[in-house]
């Protein structure tokens, strides 16, 4: 680990929870946190799972103990006091609005937050309590210029309290040494079929309910389709119950959640990726596939217009559109090896912007 020495901010990082085999979004933290550990003295604060080892790079690190709410906010106000009194006075919070209000006490409060809340009705309490914390960190940041507008926007707070920095991938984690039949082999999938693969949570707000009436049109032109279905949630049974109800248990198969550091695999295994989430804000899954030259067809929700190349423009359709999905699909289906390295070369080469080091670089720009 790099040493660090007395010119390096400090800088004091709120996750909401480590597992070394997260299956979600979040393990994508560890690398950002390896790679500005470079150019901070980190304290790590995690509010549920354990403890990482130290090549994540943080210099000091507390686990919160307790579950229960009201204990829970008493600790992380304690540790967040210990904190600042080490000589942290800058607070970085991912996704914790409780966290991100506590700190906001102690130093320059930078809250990341990335979605579309407002497409959602929430409880009176939960709204005030969120508008309350928009207000009073120092920034609010989130992922694309469009999605600022929005926050600042709904929230009615200044536009220039509100940072961009995008989401980002480890381009050399997310590169893969098999090839498309190699990885087909080691996951024990059909050589001959053309493959979609979903990887999500698997609830209604990212899609899940719209995979088997996809499915269902897709596969009665193209029955060589098989569905790959990636992650947990919510709608397991519901999805696992329906699936046999419409005979459709050879062409679309769920795996489980995985750990994300094994999605490369199932992703050079696949022709397509299926993104027909009702609310995004930048979503991750989007890089894994750029970074990995899959092409996809998605929802135009969140940030997904600002992070797509042009070839993928038309395979981007209306959330919901049920008819367009199937459409775009078959298409991307279709195309012949010359036509889909020309797209995946597109797609790799869009990804290096938003590697983590890159993006890394934005993020100090926060504090030099």
């Amino acid at each position: 680990m790099m040493k660090i020495n007395n010119t390096q901010p400090k800088l004091c990082y709120v996750l909401p929870k480590y597992r070394p085999d997260d299956a979600s979004h979040f393990s994508h933290i560890h690398d950002f946190l390896k790679e500005i550990s470079k150019s901070f003295d980190i304290f790590l604060i995690i509010e549920k799972g354990s403890i990482p080892s130290r090549e994540l790079g943080y210099q000091d690190v507390y686990l919160l103990r307790f579950s229960f709410l009201p204990l829970r906010i008493i600790e992380t106000f304690f540790v967040l006091l210990w904190a600042r009194f080490k000589g942290y006075h800058n607070f970085y919070v991912h996704y914790s609005f409780i966290s991100a209000f506590l700190a906001s006490f102690f130093g320059k409060t930078f809250y990341w937050n990335c979605g579309e809340p407002w497409k959602y009705k929430r409880s009176f309490l939960r709204e005030i309590f969120e508008q309350l914390v928009y207000k009073m960190v120092t920034h609010l940041v989130t992922g694309a210029p469009s999605l600022a507008d929005e926050y600042a926007r709904y929230y009615g707070i200044k536009r220039t309290s509100v940072l961009v920095m995008p989401n980002w991938i480890d381009l050399k984690r997310f590169a893969s040494a098999l090839s498309r039949d190699e990885a087909r082999k080691k996951l024990n999938l059909p050589h001959d079929a053309k493959i979609v693969l979903f990887v999500h949570h698997l609830s209604p707000r990212k899609g899940s309910r719209m995979i088997i009436p996809v499915a269902q049109f897709v596969t009665a032109t193209h029955p060589n389709i098989l569905f790959l279905v990636v992650g947990a949630g919510p709608d397991d049974k519901f999805l696992g119950d329906e699936i046999i109800h419409v005979g459709l248990s050879k062409n679309i198969h769920l795996v489980g959640a995985i750990p994300n550091r094994e999605l490369p695999d199932y992703f050079v295994a696949s022709d397509v990726f299926f993104m027909p989430s009702e609310e995004e804000g930048f979503p991750r899954v989007l890089l894994e596939s750029m970074a990995l030259g899959v092409p996809f067809v998605a929802s135009d929700v969140g940030a997904v217009g600002d992070i797509v190349p042009p070839s993928m423009k038309p395979y981007i359709v209306h959330a919901g559109d049920k008819g367009a999905f199937v459409k775009r699909l078959s298409e991307l289906s279709e195309k012949n090896q010359k036509e889909r390295n020309i797209i995946s070369a597109e797609l790799v080469e869009s990804a290096k912007k938003y590697n983590v080091s890159a993006v890394a670089d934005r993020f100090r720009e926060f504090f030099f």
